[in-house]
């Protein structure tokens, strides 16, 4: 078996996932993990693929031919970074930096950032923009959550962190 990884990128478009996931078995390949998101009328997604050996090129290059997508192919697997899984929710009034200031922090503390959500939208009485980022991420062995709760909480006043154990 040989793993591929596909990232993708196009405008979005109903029946786009179906038509994906109708070539993956085309070609004999197994969807395993797979990110997908539509942002600003474009869709964005990543997969990764199980497929037979003697399958994987003929599914290459039917992903590549997908119409108005750009598509990259990855292949193999590399280890993931060891350590204590985390949920981050990081909230605050909108503002330029956010989310630098944020990963500033978590590159100092060597914190592998695995899955990551982004959005902004109105405070429900003061109308205020706010931004939330929620997270997945992987907290390395010798760093602790209270460290990285103080450090991420003393960025801004108005920055509100909540982290639990996954």
């Amino acid at each position: 078996m040989k793993t591929l990884v596909a990232t993708l990128i196009g405008p979005d478009r109903t029946g786009l996932v179906k038509q994906l996931a109708t070539l993956i078995k085309q070609h004999h390949g197994s969807w395993q993990a797979s990110a997908m998101s539509e942002l600003a009328g474009y869709f964005a997604g990543i997969v990764e693929i199980r497929v037979p050996e003697e399958h994987s090129q003929a599914l290459s290059e039917a992903l590549g031919k997908l119409p108005d997508f750009q598509v990259k192919l990855l292949e193999g697997q590399h280890q993931p970074l060891q350590g204590q899984k985390l949920k981050l929710t990081v909230t605050a009034n909108d503002r330029l930096g956010i989310i630098d200031e944020v990963t500033d922090v978590l590159n100092q503390l060597n914190i592998s950032v695995k899955t990551l959500k982004t959005d902004s939208y109105p405070a429900p009485i003061t109308g205020i923009t706010l931004f939330e980022a929620n997270g997945t991420l992987t907290l390395p062995h010798g760093q602790t959550l209270n460290d990285l709760q103080a450090r991420l909480e003393a960025l801004s006043d108005d920055l509100v962190v909540d982290i639990d154990l996954v």
